[in-house]
């Protein structure tokens, strides 16, 4: 009986897959059906059984990946400590002055927030159920509080600690510590671009938000109090991982044990809230361990088809300028993001796309956060924006279309100002994993 070229037998497999996505499927579910269906009729039953019963352990016990519990962890006892708050406060008092204050505020309160939060989901809901009532009790235009609230998560997903970034290490085995780094810079990049943003839309037309109230030198320099314990948490996995003192895991360890004792420290946490902490902790790190499940079983499938060796093959062969390919691989992510999930994606693209983009000249710290970016954008991108939905979990008055014009100015600048820039001088990503021990 003839049997099917294994090529052909991953593009089957490819297509059945993203018909599972389109009807519902969960990701990890989908990717080890498909994968483990796939080694069957490739290798047989024997080899696929063996599969099913390796991979999934081989997945998730790589050492590296125990840091993605404690960065879970850490993120959510900062949102029930309330340091969302203390980074908003501070923040309010510091900038509430400029055009759209609080619009301002509740950005940088998110990039505060994201310096000691490991989930973005966890960081729009905080930003999101503090931010937007202050913002549309003082009358700002709801598409901009909408969107603002909105952009706020996602800036977590590249400034460390970052999951995302983690587990494009894992997969591509380069350094998890230098590209932890990386985002260090390109998130302080966003955030700024967002905040001019929000300035320029502002002065431009005064109705979006009225002026804020000014505040004396002394409260300003009183608030500060609020964010010294998230500058302590920050500056611990920064400092450590930059000065080589600690490896990435033994960061994430010390970032939640400092999270947690602070909030001990300050009567924030109690047994309750502890046990709701842990709770949804596991949740969302069991969530996630399937998707890599699922994925690791999905990429040894691919492996045995040889997809990837020869897509990389075809793409380096191409007769166009490398930068051709990667304003490809742009529009893919951009194409991609509407419809899935930032870890599924992450895991479907990168074993394709990693080796040609290497080969073809580009730097792999450098371009880890560029595909971080791109997965940060399709975090809020319709239909699937899985941030667009948190927002609405927690401010329901608000529409699915007020939240998405409100991302909409955000997206552009974002994609052609801060990957731009990024693109043009690698060096914002580069220059601080180079000066690492």
């Amino acid at each position: 009986m003839p049997t099917l070229d294994p090529a052909l037998i991953g593009i089957l497999g490819f297509l059945i897959f993203v018909l599972m996505m389109v009807i519902g499927v969960p990701i990890g579910i989908g990717m080890a059906i498909v994968g483990f269906a796939g080694i069957w009729a490739i290798r047989g039953s024997t080899v696929a059984l063996n599969a099913l019963y390796q991979l999934p352990y081989s997945a998730v016990s790589n050492w590296l990946l125990s840091v993605i519990p404690m960065f879970i962890f850490m993120g959510y006892v900062a949102f029930h400590a309330g340091f969302a708050k203390d980074a908003y406060e501070t923040a309010h008092k510091w900038v509430g002055k400029l055009p759209g204050g609080l619009a301002v505020a509740t950005l940088i309160g998110g990039a505060l927030f994201g310096a000691c939060s490991g989930s973005s989901v966890a960081a729009t809901a905080a930003i999101g159920k503090l931010c937007l009532p202050e913002m549309e009790r003082h009358g700002y235009d709801r598409k901009l509080a909408a969107g603002t609230a909105a952009m706020s998560g996602p800036l977590d997903a590249l400034i460390p600690p970052s999951i995302l970034l983690v587990l494009y290490g894992v997969i591509t085995e380069e350094s998890v510590a230098k590209l932890l780094i990386a985002g260090v810079l390109p998130g302080i990049l966003s955030l700024l671009a967002f905040i001019a943003l929000v300035v320029i839309r502002v002065k431009m037309n005064p109705k979006l938000a009225p002026s804020g109230k000014s505040f004396s030198l002394k409260e300003k320099l009183i608030s500060l109090k609020g964010t010294i314990g998230i500058g302590l948490v920050f500056g611990a996995i920064i400092g450590g991982l930059y000065a080589g003192i600690f490896t990435p895991t033994e960061a994430g360890a010390v970032g939640a044990c400092a999270c947690l004792i602070l909030a001990l420290l300050m009567r924030r946490i109690r047994w309750n809230n502890f046990k709701e902490i842990a709770y949804e902790s596991l949740k969302v790190y069991s969530s996630i361990f399937i998707i890599i499940m699922g994925a690791y079983i999905f990429v040894r499938f691919l492996a045995l088809t040889r997809l990837p060796v020869n897509f990389s093959e075809m793409i380096i062969q191409l007769p166009v300028h490398p930068m051709l390919v990667y304003l490809g691989v742009i529009i893919v992510y951009l194409l991609l993001g509407c419809f899935m999930d930032a870890l599924g994606l992450l895991f479907l693209t990168v074993p394709f796309i990693f080796t040609p983009l290497i080969k073809l000249g580009f730097d792999p710290i450098w371009f880890g956060i560029v595909v971080v970016k791109m997965l940060e954008i399709g975090l809020i991108t319709p239909p699937v924006g899985i941030q667009a939905y948190v927002l609405k979990g927690v401010a329901p008055h608000l529409s699915m279309k007020d939240i998405f014009a409100g991302f909409l100015p955000f997206f552009l600048v974002d994609l052609f100002v801060v990957i731009g820039l990024l693109t043009l001088f690698p060096q914002i990503v580069t220059i601080l994993p180079s000066m690492m021990k």
